[in-house]
């Protein structure tokens, strides 16, 4: 396979599946390190290490698509590009949000008039006669996310580790 079709495939294959998980990066030092290499793994530890450490920066992924272990897998991708050794997770959240109300698409003379519009009549209906705003259906419903955040930290090199 040529470089270009592996590049436009990886690229391709990356997209899929992180496409619908939001991703928020804070840096919390102004060090950039390199990345690790694609196999590399980045530990999920239950408690911060006692072994000297940088924090690299808080990573947040969340969904409403995808599974936590799936936004976990991410959350790790993120932390390996920003060449962390390991996560120290925080506690997940389920986040619920009420949308607004239903669209109701006002009338041309008054909110309550009758006059005949392009695309239909001008009074309130419970559906949009805008072909071009697509909010009929269930828009009342509530919004169920799930999130993780953690710090994504990278282990200092002591002495010892350079013989």
């Amino acid at each position: 396979m040529k470089p270009l079709g592996r590049t436009l495939l990886t690229l391709a294959v990356m997209a899929s599946l992180t496409g619908c998980v939001g991703t928020r990066i804070e840096y919390l030092t102004d060090t950039t390190y390199p990345p690790k290499n694609a196999t590399a793994s980045v530990e999920w530890l239950t408690a911060e290490p006692t072994r000297p450490h940088v924090e690299v920066a808080r990573i947040t992924v969340r969904s409403s698509n995808y599974s936590l272990e799936t936004l976990r897998h991410t959350m790790q991708d993120r932390a390996r590009a920003l060449g962390a050794d390991a996560i120290v997770p925080e506690i997940p959240m389920v986040l619920m949000s009420q949308v607004g109300s239903p669209y109701y698409e006002a009338g041309l003379l008054s909110p309550s008039g009758a006059a005949f519009g392009l695309y239909g009549y001008g009074w309130y209906t419970p559906y949009s006669s805008n072909p071009y705003i697509l909010t009929q259906g269930a828009t009342d419903q509530p919004r169920i996310e799930q999130a993780l955040s953690g710090i994504a930290i990278r282990f200092e090199e002591t002495p010892t580790d350079l013989r």
